[in-house]
């Protein structure tokens, strides 16, 4: 079921954000979620990009996701850890809504990586015209029967006029992108002059990061293959013509990461200890430089 070309020279040749020589193995990390392969990250010395390798092609790709506990595409949650997960998830949709309407100057909104819909159903509450694009087809049906939302797949973006969207959301996908300077150049292309765009994605500059190492389920190889720093955000975003206007913090994602972490470090499941290092995450991000375990970006056309 799992396969990845492995190859005895895997170091990157050059870095995808920054195109910088000076790459470094940092180091082994084991897909704990699914197949228990091992894979390799290597970090960028100049921008701090770090990549996943051995990378699964886009038609391997697929198998390491096919599971039933991938919640993210799960609408009845099955444990008592999903049924956490989705009431926090209630919480963080209304939040994103809300900033999704703070910085969009327009109602047309595209979420791309859109899952089951539930966060374009709580903006069309809100009164924006929303559209999505989702590569998994059973998300797709999910989002269809439950909310109405006919969704496209990943190939709809193609299909939209120059500065069609007032805002683009990407919640946790650009980790998961193989091509993600074709996606910028893409999302660059399609928004209005004075748009706005939202992408979340985690930090592995965070204190839960650090803390957890190896462990850190933030780090979700093989299907995250890009990890990016709050430096490699931005070099990325300049180079496909975006500034970063602001970063906001993701205060709940460094429990939620905790606590699958504790269980890929330990081998079970530990709420205090998940709370007391989410805890102290989210402390010493607001003491130092913003790093929480999950950072928001909000980023304008230059």
């Amino acid at each position: 079921m799992f396969h990845v070309e492995q190859s005895e020279n895997i170091t990157p040749k050059a870095c995808l954000v920054c195109d910088n020589k000076d790459i470094s193995f940092l180091m082994e990390v084991k897909d704990h979620f699914l197949s228990g392969e091992t894979f390799s990250l290597y970090k960028c010395n100049s921008c701090g990009f770090i990549s996943t390798h051995p990378a699964p092609d886009e038609s391997a790709i697929a198998a390491y996701y096919k599971s039933e506990k991938y919640i993210s595409h799960s609408s009845k949650p099955s444990s008592l850890f999903e049924f956490i997960y989705q009431q926090v998830r209630r919480v963080t949709l209304k939040r994103k809504a809300r900033i999704t309407s703070k910085y969009a100057h327009g109602k047309q909104l595209l979420d791309i990586g859109c899952a089951t819909g539930e966060y374009l159903e709580t903006c069309k509450k809100e009164g924006f015209d929303v559209f999505g694009a989702e590569p998994n087809q059973k998300a797709r049906e999910i989002a269809l029967a439950n909310y109405g939302l006919n969704i496209g797949d990943l190939d709809t973006l193609n299909s939209f006029e120059p500065e069609s969207f007032d805002v683009i959301t990407m919640w946790h996908v650009l980790e998961h992108v193989h091509d993600f300077n074709e996606r910028m150049d893409l999302i660059n292309r399609i928004l209005k002059s004075n748009g706005s765009v939202i992408i979340a994605l985690p930090n592995p500059e965070s204190y839960d990061a650090h803390y957890y190492i190896d462990s850190w389920a933030a780090y979700d190889v093989p299907r995250h293959l890009n990890h990016f720093t709050q430096n490699a955000l931005s070099t990325l975003a300049e180079k496909h013509g975006f500034l970063v206007r602001e970063i906001l913090p993701m205060k709940f994602d460094s429990f939620y990461i905790s606590l699958l972490s504790e269980k890929y470090k330990n081998g079970r499941s530990s709420f205090l200890k998940a709370i007391l290092v989410g805890l102290k995450s989210n402390y010493r991000a607001k003491q130092h430089q913003n790093n929480y375990s999950s950072l928001i970006y909000i980023l304008n056309k230059k």
